[in-house]
């Protein structure tokens, strides 16, 4: 890499390098501008940078973007988190005839109020210091919009068709940018009225913003032949102007929970999509550092917030031992969280010839978006959310994937694949392409997220000869074969 310093620019000029096109990768959209940092090796984007003294372009508010602007000591810098040199993405249809999975990368722009409580409510983190919240004490304050960005990634793994998982890949970010406390008592009732398990859903979390809770139950009839959501308006009204007058505002948590029930409502509106289902995990990074916030695979201190339902995964490698965290937990109805939720709602779980659970003989999955006909069965769009503050070098990489990876890789084979690799494009289409060569049916989609510690993976690979004799027991064998 050469670098060319000016007192007010900046310029990093990537060495030539050689890429090769491959069906099962994603390219992303070209880029003009994009953050380098000294974290790979293999070429990094171009970066262009302004004097520090001149204003940089607010975030917009209203248009999703993939790009982040950030104020450094040497200049305000523009990072794309879909450039290839930012994060890894690969997909494969498997031996599917065609795509279900979908992704998406965003750059968000969120309330100050909502990170600063989700800093409190993980102050026993790493990294935690009450200085931390230093930034967020003047919203208004030149600069200070910068401290509201958020890179989301998703993935988003559809069954019965796509048409949800797309639908995801287009609104949930934005949606979670959208959101409000107005929109709770709504998004309950309509909830609701879809009856059965459903009757007496008071939104997890979002229960504490209800008046009056426990007194206020709005009975839906299950009976009706069209839910009655017109007969709550009044009191869903009156419900609202109550929690606005108490001024409780959202934390990043209940902004997650409301953002998917809002979206599984707009689903279910729709009679084709609400046919077919997605499962999903979201994954949100935000810089703590102070005095200016850098992008998440240069900051220091992160806060992560994971957003899940299903069986997608999101997994963490420590940069120290090189040992996988899983972040999720897989939602089928034989799970210790599951089955506790769903223990009274009076459906049977069927277990096929293969060893499978299902939920009403159907699904696997007890959590997910759309499925309107097994919502009264206790299918719902609640995610679970959890938040952490990451000492970002003790941290390698974050990687999200469908489960048409976690099918045939643990979650150990999926961290050590990477050891070893400089570019997260090359890092997730080898994750993709072993997951291939082992048998892999269903569709496949990877996103590997490069954190602090990106290229310094401590440890053993502990799961090498175990990939290797796959490897060669993969040689000739059947898809099936190959998987058992």
């Amino acid at each position: 890499m050469r670098c060319r310093c000016e007192p007010t620019q900046l310029v990093l000029v990537p060495p030539r390098t050689r890429t090769r096109a491959r069906r099962s990768v994603v390219s992303p959209h070209s880029v003009t501008t994009a953050l380098a940092s000294p974290l790979w090796t293999s070429g990094p984007p171009t970066v262009t940078a302004t004097a520090f003294g001149s204003t940089p372009s607010p975030v917009s508010s209203r248009r999703l973007s993939t790009v982040q602007q950030f104020r450094t000591a040497n200049g305000n810098i523009k990072v794309d988190l879909k450039n290839k040199h930012t994060i890894g993405i690969a997909q494969s249809r498997g031996e599917r005839p065609y795509q279900e999975d979908a992704y998406s990368v965003a750059s968000l722009s969120l309330p100050q109020h909502a990170l600063k409580r989700n800093l409190i409510n993980v102050k026993q983190g790493a990294g935690w210091n009450n200085d931390t919240l230093e930034g967020f004490a003047k919203e208004n304050e030149e600069g200070q919009e910068r401290l509201r960005q958020v890179a989301c990634f998703g993935v988003f793994d559809g069954h019965g068709g796509n048409q949800v998982a797309k639908y995801l890949e287009a609104h949930l970010a934005k949606r979670l940018e959208d959101c409000s406390v107005s929109d709770i008592t709504p998004t309950i009732s309509k909830y609701r009225a879809l009856g059965g398990y459903l009757r007496r859903y008071r939104g997890g979390i979002l229960d504490r913003f209800r008046p009056n809770a426990g007194s206020n139950i709005i009975e839906i009839d299950p009976k009706a032949k069209t839910p009655s959501v017109e007969l709550t308006t009044a009191v869903s009204a009156a419900a609202v102007a109550s929690v606005e007058s108490n001024e409780l505002k959202l934390g990043l948590d209940d902004m997650c929970v409301l953002t998917f029930l809002m979206t599984d409502n707009e689903i279910l509106a729709d009679k084709t999509k609400a046919k077919v289902g997605s499962v999903a995990t979201l994954a949100l990074l935000h810089s703590l550092d102070l005095p200016h916030a850098l992008p998440f695979y240069a900051s220091q201190q992160l806060s992560l917030t994971i957003a899940h339902l299903g069986d997608t995964r999101a997994i963490l490698a420590s940069s120290s031992s090189g040992r996988a965290k899983a972040l999720t937990e897989t939602h089928h109805a034989d799970s210790r969280i599951e089955s506790e939720r769903l223990r009274q709602s009076g459906t049977g779980l069927v277990t096929d010839s293969f060893g499978e659970s299902r939920w009403g003989g159907t699904l696997a999955n007890t959590r997910g978006l759309g499925d309107g006909e097994f919502k009264t069965l206790g299918v719902i769009g609640e995610p679970e959310v959890h938040s952490i503050v990451l000492k970002a070098a003790e941290w390698s990489f974050l990687v999200l994937v469908s489960d048409g990876v976690t099918d045939v890789m643990s979650d150990q084979e999926i961290v050590d694949l990477v050891r070893g690799v400089k570019d997260p494009h090359e890092a997730a289409k080898r994750i993709v392409d072993f997951a291939e060569q082992v048998g892999a049916e269903d569709n496949l989609t990877c996103l590997v997220v490069p954190l602090l510690g990106w290229g310094k993976m401590g440890g053993v690979d502990v799961s090498a000869s175990r990939r290797e004799y796959r490897l060669g027991q993969a040689q000739g064998t059947s898809s099936r074969q190959k998987r058992m």
